[in-house]
């Protein structure tokens, strides 16, 4: 099949060069442009990712992982992009989209991407500190957050707003030097927990993180497509369980409405405002006892739940690559309400979690255990499979493999560390018994 870009366009098909082919999301994209002829370079660091055995793909490319070496992750990517001449590149994740922007230049002639005009703005909707605090001008409800200067001051706002309550990291993604660090928020129960922690993400990211006051509620995401601030595409879901039952990316979702709780026009205002141009996914919690959704956070990028919004009729990639191929598009704002997705494996950790774990957060965010395995036993009505397709089936058979895969590099690494760690201790022992 060849690419059919409408009547309008004015070029030929060029590349997709898809990035983070490990993620269900990114297989999503892979399918929407692969289904349209668009011809697809899938890239991983994992040379088992589920998306390079997508039918659709034309080329592989597996990549340096970006937080083990980012300037040969970054020259990898160059070198391709050079091959194609011309090529529009899609990243899902914040470890491969921030150091493409950011070492643009050598390839700024033949990367076709959109983003916003001002880099700035960009930068804002990447930093959480930076987004709250636009968010608060703008007039769109946060927790009570401390951005505190020192340790002792979140301690004391933690005595203020209580526990539990949440450490987030301002970024996602750090790098010293070639070397990156992925951190995610962190519940903290007392002082002690809270003190032990922040120095944790201190020590990993070099950077003091916030304290923010705990929302208990449903947690649910608005999607764009925009142009310039004005949204061409969009849908929106809510979480019904999410890969750790106190939290984390969806692995059910299901699609609302744009003014559900009032969380539509709420980002509408964000993306106005950050002037943006691309994809974004702006993450709000409802309170459970008031019904107001507060903001968590804005993801300047795909998004994890992009299947349940290409199965709700909303095709988000093949749009954003017609924008960044320069051709006209339709803006789309209508899509199927109501629909559900489940990502398998991520359901499956999820009712691990719900089984197994301890965790203070138990009895206010854990269902029953009976009750979590009900429900994962219980069939679906109206649902779509994040990853399986019959008519690429090839790419769930080797998501199994890959997930085993990794558990196990990261379970060898743990135990080289421990070695290493033990091994350091007995030389010191060594040296100082001369």
């Amino acid at each position: 099949m060849s690419y059919d870009p409408g009547p309008d366009a004015k070029h030929e098909p060029v590349y997709a060069l898809i990035l983070d082919a490990h993620l269900k999301s990114s297989l999503a994209a892979i399918r929407s442009l692969g289904e349209k002829g668009v011809p697809i370079c899938a890239g991983s660091h994992r040379g088992t990712a589920m998306g390079l055995y997508s039918r659709y793909v034309t080329q592989k490319l597996v990549y340096p992982s970006p937080l083990e070496n980012r300037s040969q992750f970054i020259d990898a990517l160059h070198q391709k992009i050079r091959e194609f001449r011309k090529c529009a590149v899609l990243a899902f994740s914040d470890s491969t989209l921030l150091p493409l922007v950011d070492n643009a230049g050598p390839v700024s002639d033949l990367l076709l991407n959109v983003l916003p005009s001002e880099l700035a703005n960009f930068r804002t909707a990447f930093d959480k500190s930076d987004t709250l605090r636009l968010a608060e001008r703008l007039g769109v409800e946060v927790p009570t957050t401390c951005f505190g200067k020192s340790v002792s001051e979140l301690e004391a706002m933690g005595r203020e707003i209580g526990y539990p309550a949440v450490l987030k990291p301002c970024r996602t993604v750090y790098w010293k030097g070639n070397s990156g660090v992925q951190e995610t928020a962190r519940f903290v129960f007392s002082a002690d927990d809270l003190k032990a922690k922040c120095n944790e993400l201190l020590g990993a990211t070099g950077q003091l993180p916030m304290l923010q006051q705990y929302i208990e509620g449903e947690e649910t995401g608005v999607e764009f497509l925009a142009q310039d601030g004005r949204p061409i595409a969009a849908c929106a879901h809510r979480r019904l369980r999410s890969a750790s039952p106190a939290g984390g990316s969806g692995v059910v979702t299901q699609t609302v409405p744009l003014d559900y709780y009032g969380t539509g026009e709420r980002a509408q205002r964000l993306t106005a405002a950050l002037d943006w141009s691309g994809p974004i996914m702006v993450e709000f919690k409802i309170c459970k006892q008031t019904g107001t959704p507060f903001l968590m956070e804005i993801n300047g990028r795909f998004w994890g739940s992009l299947p349940l919004a290409t199965a709700a009729g909303l095709d988000f990639p093949h749009l954003y690559y017609r924008l960044a191929c320069g051709e006209p598009v339709t803006g789309k704002m209508d899509y199927t309400k109501w629909l559900m997705s489940r990502h398998f494996w991520g359901d499956f950790a999820n009712l691990r979690s719900a089984l197994l774990k301890s965790d203070p957060l138990r009895k206010s965010a854990y269902p029953s255990r009976l009750g979590a395995l009900k429900a994962f036993l219980t069939p679906f009505g109206c649902c779509s499979p994040a990853v399986f397709d019959r008519r690429d089936w090839k790419p769930s058979f080797a998501e199994p493999v890959d997930i085993f895969r990794t558990i196990v590099g990261k379970l060898l690494t743990a135990q080289r560390a421990v070695l290493d760690k033990s091994h350091n201790l007995e030389t010191k022992f060594e040296e100082s018994d001369k």
